[in-house]
């Protein structure tokens, strides 16, 4: 531009214009450096996201394989305890039908005794 202007000579308003396109070429080269910057620390940043990110899988993979042992390990001792309760009442009923079959067995003996040495004891009364 500058060799335009020594052939020609200069029109109301051009000297402005020349300075408004400097400032903006150099407003423009330093927003372009700092688009740069940015641009770099962006890039940076990127690359430790995706390793972090690739942790990140590699964690929760554990953690969900740690969970699903967890959620199993529950359920199996929850079956347990189920099975225990079930078995315990089942040890209850057995054992109070055995009891109840125990005392009958020894009442009908005792009614048995009585009734013999009732007759016992009359059969020697009347002699």
């Amino acid at each position: 531009s500058s060799g335009i202007n020594a052939e020609w000579p200069l029109r109301p308003g051009e000297s402005a214009l020349e300075t408004w396109i400097a400032k903006y070429d150099a407003d423009m080269g330093e927003r372009q450096e700092e688009f740069e910057q940015i641009d770099t620390v962006y890039k940076i940043e990127k690359t430790q996201l995706e390793d972090l990110e690739q942790r990140f899988q590699v964690l929760e993979e554990e953690y969900n394989r740690i969970m699903e042992e967890r959620r199993i390990a529950a359920e199996q001792k929850a079956e347990e305890e189920r099975r225990l309760r079930l078995l315990t009442k089942a040890a209850v009923v057995i054992q109070a039908h055995w009891r109840s079959y125990a005392t009958r067995k020894k009442l009908k003996q005792k009614k048995k005794g009585k009734k013999g040495k009732k007759e016992k004891s009359t059969d020697c009364t009347l002699r």
